[in-house]
């Protein structure tokens, strides 16, 4: 009996020996971190500027692979398939989260497929109107678009856009009816060149595509989509000051794992990148991208976010009747 008991005992201290000495040990080579952002965009800029810092904490270099095929799906399946053991990681976007709703071939899953790790930042849309659009605030907006219902349109980069979604999360939660203008094509310039001259009065993306025209006087921010004021632009309200109900369409970026990554694994990474994120010279950076980048989080807190939209997406896409396509 002494003997069996020794040798169970044995048996679980030498499994737990691999994942106890893992935090010391890892990373012992390169972590490859696939990416699905398009080269020299905002995401791929920030994580570039990210995960640099948190190399020079891990001693070992972070390889971003880029993986754009099929609209980012190459990397989010591979990094699902990825084995369980950290050098293999995905830079991940609300897309994962929204297109299981929109698109027919959608093969993971954002909450069932993956470990979260930990947000990195977020882009967080601006709403801004045309200059002659009689209102000055997201309040003033509100008023008019109530008392002139299906009079004002805003534009977005195709149905089913992360813009297209927010719009009428705006709509479901203000009693609003504001139209919805489709850029075919993703084409963004057309939609804010239609937006300058006025052709459409609303316009739902990142600051990046208005903060020049703003300061110019050729378009109006409007409001801020997220829960708390920019601190890029503090003067603009939020959306919920006005419409509290309103779901925010958050555009965020993060690093995950495939399901079932150890928990110190998970914790190590994440404590890396808390480091980065308090870093001033790195925040300094990450503003002159006009992104947000969160205090340092935890693992439940960045899926928590993800459950939200996962939930809320849904509710939107089913009120419109959008068919996976």
């Amino acid at each position: 009996m002494k003997h069996a008991m020794k040798a169970l005992v044995c048996a679980a201290a030498c499994a737990a020996v691999p994942f106890a000495a893992l935090p010391q040990s890892y990373p012992a080579k390169p972590i490859v971190l696939l990416s699905g952002a398009s080269v020299g965009s905002v995401g791929d800029i920030g994580v570039r500027t990210v995960v640099a810092r948190m190399a020079e904490g891990l001693g070992k270099p972070i390889v971003v692979e880029a993986r754009r095929g099929a609209g980012g799906l190459e990397a989010y399946a591979a990094g699902a398939k990825a084995e369980p053991n950290g050098y293999t990681l995905l830079f991940a976007n609300v897309g994962l989260a929204t297109n299981k709703f929109l698109r027919r071939e959608w093969p993971v899953d954002a909450l069932k497929d993956y470990t979260h790790i930990v947000q990195l930042f977020s882009s967080p849309y601006f709403l801004a109107a045309a200059a002659n659009v009689p209102a000055n605030s997201m309040k003033e907006l509100v008023d008019y678009a109530r008392q002139n219902p299906g009079k004002l349109t805003y534009a977005s980069t195709g149905i089913g856009s992360g813009a297209h979604l927010q719009g009428e999360a705006i709509n479901m939660a203000a009693g609003t009816q504001m139209l919805h203008v489709p850029y075919a094509g993703n084409n963004a310039a057309m939609a804010l060149n239609d937006l300058i001259s006025g052709r459409i009065d609303l316009y739902i993306s990142d600051l990046n595509n208005f903060i020049q025209h703003a300061a110019s006087g050729k378009l109006k921010l409007i409001a801020f989509v997220d829960k708390t004021r920019s601190r890029l632009r503090p003067e603009v309200q939020t959306v919920n000051e006005v419409v509290p109900n309103a779901y925010n369409l958050v555009v965020w970026w993060g690093i995950m794992g495939p399901a079932n990554l150890p928990r110190v694994l998970v914790d190590r990474i994440n404590s890396e990148a808390g480091k980065a994120l308090s870093d001033p010279g790195l925040m300094a950076k990450m503003s002159s991208l006009t992104v947000i980048a969160p205090s340092p989080n935890a693992p439940e807190q960045f899926t928590r976010q993800i459950r939200s939209d996962v939930e809320n997406i849904a509710k939107v896409v089913n009120a419109l009747g959008l068919k996976p396509e």
